[in-house]
């Protein structure tokens, strides 16, 4: 497993214990800046049958700085308003986030860039969870493919408007110019059946401070949240830091577990990066019809577990995105 001593641990993750308070600051400004961020659609494969098809959508160009000694090249934290959407009144049934060049070709740490985090909001709903801007999916630099069960998508209203937070890394010692993409199965809503979902944010570190620190040796943090929606939670992902050893959320008032994700490091050379040093490569998601039934006022507990070996860990995370089908 990576240790990082405690400097190069707090350069890595120092920026990231702002990213819940920027979400819920910015995108619900006032006033919505009038243009769209650089994106290029382009569409992946015909349809899959009379009603999916699949669309991967290009952010960027972003060129990240270039890596000195063991301090990494960074974008920090920034935002792009208006970006674009795989479709327009529509649901959304999967999607897999990446981070390429320009001739499509993987960006890893293996090359230097890190997808650090990248979060899709909608500052026109509310998060049930943390209130403020709905954030619609996120992914870190593991990159997992998240499928929805047969029945259920995630609704993209007409005229919606997304907003991108992310922070992208550079292990090189020159810059690099890469594009952030995903690539996401969709269908019409008109004519459709499926049930909309709404996610759920549960987050050990807490809303608007996502990062915490770890001891040395085994730890775990808790968070709980008692539910406002009743529904059927058919899907969850997880997101960990180095040295994260698993994720899990449980309903305490039914004292049913409802999702458990365990990290893999390293699991492709792609994930080893210039030093040597492995990254999280994996993180399975959940998926179910149902992982279980939640009703308004049900608790809900998040436990993040972290293995901190020779030392302690600053600015963790442990953080899972659900999906509820409302009942």
């Amino acid at each position: 497993m990576k240790v990082f001593p405690v400097r190069e641990e707090k350069m890595l993750h120092r920026k990231l214990a702002a990213s819940a308070a920027i979400v819920a600051t910015a995108l619900v400004a006032a006033a919505v800046p009038p243009f769209a961020s650089a994106a290029a659609s382009a569409p992946d494969t015909p349809r899959q049958d009379h009603s999916s098809q699949v669309t991967t959508v290009r952010y960027g160009p972003i060129t990240i700085p270039a890596a000195s000694g063991h301090d990494h090249g960074e974008t920090r934290n920034r935002i792009d308003f208006n970006v674009q959407k795989p479709c327009d009144n529509c649901f959304i049934t999967g999607f897999k986030p990446n981070l390429v060049y320009e001739d499509g070709a993987n960006a890893n740490v293996n090359t230097g860039p890190m997808l650090h985090h990248m979060v899709m909001g909608n500052h026109r709903k509310n998060d049930v969870v943390c209130n403020g801007p709905q954030r619609i999916f996120a992914s870190g630099n593991e990159r997992v493919a998240s499928v929805l069960p047969s029945g259920y998508g995630i609704k993209v209203g007409r005229g919606e408007r997304w907003n991108m937070l992310y922070d992208l890394m550079n292990h090189a010692p020159e810059k690099k110019t890469v594009y952030i993409t995903v690539t996401y199965t969709h269908e019409s809503a008109p004519g459709s059946r499926l049930k909309p979902v709404t996610p759920i944010w549960m987050d050990a570190g807490g809303c608007l401070g996502s990062a915490y620190d770890v001891p040395q040796g085994v730890s775990e943090k808790t968070r709980r949240w008692r539910s406002t929606i009743s529904g059927t939670l058919v899907h969850m992902r997880g997101h960990l830091h180095h040295g994260g050893h698993s994720v899990r959320t449980e309903n305490l008032t039914t004292d049913k577990p409802l999702c458990t994700i365990v990290a893999e490091e390293g699991g492709s050379p792609e994930f080893i990066d210039l030093h040597g040093n492995s990254e999280i490569s994996d993180m399975p998601p959940c998926s179910g019809d149902p992982l279980g039934t939640i009703h308004r006022g049900d608790v809900l507990q998040i436990t993040s577990r972290y293995v901190s070996t020779g030392h302690s860990h600053g600015d963790v995370m442990g953080i899972m995105a659900g999906w509820v089908a409302p009942n």
